[in-house]
């Protein structure tokens, strides 16, 4: 049994080289955390921060918004760190991953917020590698054992989705026009909540040490 060791060190950030999934050389001004041996820098968390890899962080607050980042890199490297042998993710898959967030920032302003980190297209892409793999991992160990069923597709077209466009103010769509987009909803989110469940677990278990310094 391993146990978790959670280090808030008061002392200034240490300046270390941290290991990218594709081995390229970051920029390291500090190491925010250790996750399994495996570090994850300030760069790192700025970067994950302007791009919204991990998606939007319900904040304003500056400090808070760079923890839940961080927070949320340490949960992917504690998935990865259980499936070591698990393959590197395919050039479409990430090349797919790209053109996404390429659509929803919008390619100059993405150019332009990686220009001020001084990073470039192939500098992205072992962050979004880890990301396709990350995903790859939660849905090939929930997605196949969970089942959805019609009474929970039909309660979720009730009471949320018809709500949903009332509150647009756009008509629903027939249950029968929607049903499949309900049913990847509803099993996406089951997929959330018991990947959550692991990985609250794996911290619990793992070896974490977090910095929080280096963040301020």
């Amino acid at each position: 049994m391993r146990f978790i060791q959670v280090l808030m060190i008061t002392a200034a950030g240490l300046a270390a080289a941290s290991a990218p999934a594709a081995g390229q050389t970051r920029p390291v001004d500090c190491i925010a955390a250790v996750v399994e041996g495996a570090a994850i820098s300030r760069f790192d968390v700025e970067t994950a921060e302007a791009i919204g890899l991990f998606g939007p962080i319900g904040t304003s607050d500056a400090a808070a918004r760079r923890m839940a980042v961080l927070d949320r890199f340490i949960d992917q490297k504690l998935i990865l760190d259980q499936v070591r042998s698990a393959p590197a993710a395919d050039a479409a898959a990430v090349d797919t991953e790209w053109r996404r967030l390429s659509a929803r920032i919008g390619p100059e302003a993405l150019a332009a917020r990686l220009g001020r980190l001084g990073l470039g297209e192939v500098d992205l892409r072992p962050y979004l590698e880890e990301r396709v793999r990350c995903r790859r991992i939660v849905e090939e160990r929930f997605g196949r054992t969970i089942s959805v069923s019609l009474r929970e597709i039909e309660a979720y077209y009730a009471d949320t989705y018809v709500p949903a466009r009332r509150a647009e103010g756009r008509a629903a769509q027939p249950l029968v026009d929607v049903l499949d987009a309900i049913e990847a909803e509803i099993k996406k989110a089951k997929i959330e909540a018991q990947a959550t469940a692991w990985v609250d677990g794996l911290r619990e278990q793992g070896e974490v040490e977090i910095r929080r310094d280096c963040l301020r």
